[in-house]
């Protein structure tokens, strides 16, 4: 089986270009790479260098190769269109000069989805008007990155609007599959009570790109129970290492190599970059897991 197995700075806790507790950027391209892994993504626009003459070269000096590029933006939300558009047009130019072959599409976080992530019976729908509006808003990013030789791929999230299995189902129902792929993030699927394995199976066609994320099962089932928020549930360290959690590794690997997938994976692992962890060190353990069952 043909995985080009990634890593990204979301692992590094990087999840916006301004952040202030980011590590260096540098830093983060050297330990993907000492990691063992010869594919990244760019992370938020902005955290890498956007001068493609200056970023290309630095990932070359690394061995690395980038993948894929992502837009996680408030999608629900009209007053937010034209800026949303903005980064996605930045983000798939760049991606499309340093050579990436997928743009990631994700809603943003809300206050009122990420204080009831994983829980479907808690959750606030997000109603007619602003679905039409999600819809739309994604087609325009589609367009956006074709016009840029770029794949669109739609990416469901925990906390956000596209995140239980019969929402990501409506979204794609009215997305031209020709135009618009999947990109299943295995972890938020597991938090959001998805089968990953068996949505593979499901949308096998459609799926283009994948990332690798694991849950903690005891971490899981109390912040369900306990109704904890999705960012306080990151600081409790639901997401783990590949191969401590609950995803069916091996079954996914079966169900890659009986249908041919020979795409892509970035390996994440959702982390707060203020609490002590090491995430090159976890980066080194899940590829070597991924190993292990046949990636």
């Amino acid at each position: 089986m043909l995985v080009k197995l990634a890593n990204a700075p979301v692992s590094w806790g990087v999840d916006y270009a301004d952040d202030p507790k980011n590590p260096a950027w540098p830093r983060v391209m050297d330990e993907i790479s000492a990691a063992g892994y010869g594919y990244t993504e760019l992370g938020p626009y902005g955290y890498y260098p956007t001068d493609p003459g200056v970023l290309r070269p630095e990932f070359d000096r690394r061995s690395l190769t980038v993948i894929a590029g992502f837009v996680f933006q408030d999608l629900h939300s009209p007053e937010k269109a034209e800026s949303v558009l903005d980064v996605a047009d930045r983000t798939a130019r760049l991606l499309a000069a340093a050579g990436g072959k997928y743009l990631v599409t994700i809603d943003h976080i809300s206050p009122e989805r990420m204080n009831t992530a994983g829980r479907r019976d808690l959750a606030q729908p997000i109603g007619a008007y602003r679905l039409d509006h999600l819809v739309g808003l994604i087609d325009r990013i589609a367009d956006l990155a074709l016009a840029h030789g770029v794949m669109p791929v739609i990416h469901q999230h925990a906390g956000c609007y596209i995140e239980f299995e019969d929402e990501i189902e409506t979204v794609l129902d009215r997305l031209d599959p020709s135009r618009v792929g999947i990109c299943i993030d295995t972890g938020h699927m597991a938090y959001a009570g998805i089968d990953p394995v068996a949505f593979y199976r499901r949308h096998a066609r459609r799926v283009r790109y994948f990332h690798f994320k694991d849950i903690d099962p005891v971490v899981h089932k109390r912040v369900l129970a306990d109704q904890i928020p999705f960012l306080t549930a990151i600081e409790q360290k639901i997401f783990c290492p590949l191969g401590k959690g609950v995803v069916d590794w091996s079954g996914l690997a079966t169900a890659l190599r009986e249908t041919g997938y020979d795409g892509a994976a970035t390996v994440e692992q959702d982390i707060d970059p203020t609490i002590s962890l090491n995430p090159a060190d976890d980066a080194r353990a899940s590829l070597a897991y991924l190993r292990s069952v046949g990636f």
